[in-house]
This record gives C-alpha cells, structure tokens and sequence, in this order.
C-alpha cells in the first residue's frame, strides 16, 4: 500500500510539475507575441525608401519628420505592411536617384521628371504655385510669360519642367533665371536683395515668410521683412503625385488614399495643417 501510494505521489508530483511546465512556456510565448507581433505576423513588413522634399513646409516639414505630404503617405500605406522610411533631398537629387533605382520612391513628381520607368499614383495634393513680387516695384497685378522674359526670377527647384512648357521656354531664354533647393531663401532675395520674382506655392512662402520675420538674426531686417508683396496667378492649381518603382506599390497607395478620402481621413489631415497654410495675409 504505502509504495502504491508513494507511486501515486510521484505521478501527481510529475503532472504537476508538467502544468507548470507548460503555463511557464504558454507565458513565455505570449511574451515573444507580444515583444515581436512583425515576426510572428503573415504580412511582414515592407520598407519603402522615399525620396522627401527637404524645404516645401507645411507640405512636408523636416524638423518635424511631419508635414501633410507626409501624413498622407505614411496614412495610406502603413495599413498595408509598409514603413515609410524618409530621405529628405533636394527635388534634384530625389528625383536622380529614383531614375538610377536607389529609391523606392518620390513625391512630387511628374512625368516630365521621372524617367526609366516608374508608376504614377493618383493626384495627390494640389500647389497653389504663384509669381510674387514687392508692391514696390510696381508691376501690374496682371502680367504673363512675356513680361517675365528680362526680369529677375528666381524660382524653386525644377519649376522650369513642373510648372508647364510655357514657363520652361521662358526660363530657358531668361539669363536672369535661376532656381534654388533651399526656398526659405527666396524670401531673403526677394524682400533683402530685391529680385524681381520668386516663384514658389503660396503656402511655402507664408510659412518662410512667418519664420523669418521670428528669427533673431534678421532683426535689424525687420522693417524689411515687412514689406508688402503682391501676388501674380499665373498658374492653375499644380496637382502632384507619387512615383514608386513598382506597380503594388502604387497601387497599395492608390488604394490607401482612396480610403483615406472616403473616411475623412485626408480632410483631417490638410485641417491639421490649416493654421501654417495661411501664414501671410494677402493684402488687398
């Protein structure tokens, strides 16, 4: 009897241990879940190199690792299984290396700008993109290419191939024309230095504008700074777009912004964004 029992003893002990076993490894488990889901999930993650505008604030603003471009890029394929991994660069350098294949892909493009290939997605965002001017210099409020052909201008980067063939031509021909990567310096060249023209999205310049006028260095160019400018609407409303190197990509994208506008997702994000969009208030 007592070795029978003894017996019974030691079987109970065994599956008890055998429980413990078990619950130490089930917890054990649920912690690797848990600590690693991208591991252990059916869809692993993507990464998904983009070329980023460095200075086209609220669009995309740097400092921030924000901006709405941003917002919506990362809002319409995250949910799909990619992470978005930022390379702020000049629009020149971007859009060279998405042609030499080294990115995933780039915002703002056209197909003016992307070469070898490359799925264009849906429109984007739209650009107001303006001609602006010192309310100095007197030139009328309505003018066209012509009038643009000896004067000062100096525009974003590519603006010559984004902002239409008429635009292009008279860059061309204009040995007054340059453009820059870093566009918080035309505010510098237009109301300082006095060029004649900056050409850039209205939105970009009230934000340059605004953060200028903050900032410490330029103080004793504030009255300067305050100037009153004059804008020229010579373009339509510029619609942008995604490029990516393959078409799942795109199509993810597309399919993404897609449901962000149908759930109110994209209106969010741009009301986000309202109170750095009107930063200088057009005079009358």
């Amino acid at each position: 009897m007592r070795k029978r029992s003894s017996g019974t003893a030691i079987k109970h002990i065994s599956g008890f241990c055998f429980l413990i076993l078990l619950a130490l490894l089930s917890a054990t488990l649920r912690a690797e879940t848990t600590a690693r889901p991208e591991s252990l999930s059916n869809q692993p993650v993507i990464e998904i190199e983009m070329g980023i505008s460095f200075a086209i604030p609220p669009w995309v603003i740097q400092e921030s690792d924000s901006g709405i471009e941003l917002d919506i890029l990362r809002q319409a394929l995250e949910p799909s299984g990619y992470r978005i991994i930022p390379r702020y660069l000049s629009n020149a350098l971007a859009y060279s290396l998405f042609n030499s294949q080294k990115l995933d892909g780039v915002i703002n493009a056209r197909r003016s700008v992307i070469q070898n290939g490359g799925f264009l997605t849906e429109p984007v965002v739209a650009f107001q993109n303006v001609a602006i001017s010192l309310v100095d210099k007197g030139f009328p409020d309505e003018i066209d290419m012509d009038f643009l052909q000896d004067k000062s201008i100096v525009a974003f980067q590519r603006a010559s191939q984004l902002l239409g063939p008429e635009f292009g031509r008279m860059a061309r021909a204009n040995p007054h024309y340059q453009e820059l990567a870093q566009q918080r310096l035309q505010i510098n060249l237009l109301m300082i230095r006095e060029v004649d023209f900056i050409v850039l999205d209205k939105s970009i310049f009230g934000y340059y504008w605004h953060q200028a006028r903050k900032d410490q260095a330029l103080t004793q160019a504030r009255s300067r700074l305050d100037r009153p400018v004059k804008f020229h609407y010579l373009f339509a409303p510029s619609e942008y777009v995604f490029a990516f190197q393959e078409q799942k990509v795109r199509d993810d994208f597309n399919a993404g912004l897609a449901r962000l506008k149908d759930n109110g997702g994209y209106d969010r994000i741009i009301k986000n964004y309202d109170h750095l969009k009107s930063l200088y208030t057009e005079k009358p």
